[in-house]
């Protein structure tokens, strides 16, 4: 009766330490699903900066063209950047709002053309962008500058 009641508390030990050491399972994160840049090539009217479900404020580059590919201030084939503003629609077939343009520049920038209104503008990769649901991130090349951007429900921050 002792061993077996030895052999118990054995048992019983070995299961509880087994427990016990166990890695807690990471958590998933589903928004590694979310591609920000899908719509951005063509007449999905999408832009892929940082926003929140029913934020105030929509952070995203602009490229300061017009035209109907790039109604959401957006176009995936362009190559520069003009600034990022604050507000914008997806999908709505209208230009509208490209509220409070931010541009970061430098002595650097002294590239403009007719197209965005003169502004001064930088040239940039995809390879040196980065975009996932609440932020977005691209490499200035022409300032040497990376922009960082991301929100809250209802304030922008520029870094």
């Amino acid at each position: 009766m002792k061993n077996i009641t030895i052999l118990f508390f054995a048992f019983l030990l070995s299961v509880l330490l087994s427990c016990s050491t166990k890695t807690p399972q990471t958590a998933e994160r589903l928004t590694s699903y979310v591609n920000p840049f899908m719509g951005t090539d063509g007449p999905g009217n999408t832009y892929p900066g940082a926003t929140v479900p029913f934020g105030m404020v929509q952070l995203s580059p602009d490229h300061g063209i017009g035209g109907w590919d790039r109604i959401a201030g957006y176009f995936y084939p362009d190559t520069i950047i003009t600034g990022f503003s604050h507000m914008h629609l997806t999908g709505t077939g209208a230009g509208d709002l490209y509220d409070i343009l931010v541009s970061p520049i430098n002595s650097k920038a002294t590239k403009t053309i007719a197209e965005n209104g003169h502004r001064p503008y930088s040239t940039f990769s995809h390879d040196n962008e980065h975009a996932e649901p609440g932020y977005y991130q691209v490499y200035l090349q022409d300032y040497d500058i990376n922009a960082e951007l991301t929100t809250t429900k209802r304030t922008g921050i520029h870094q």
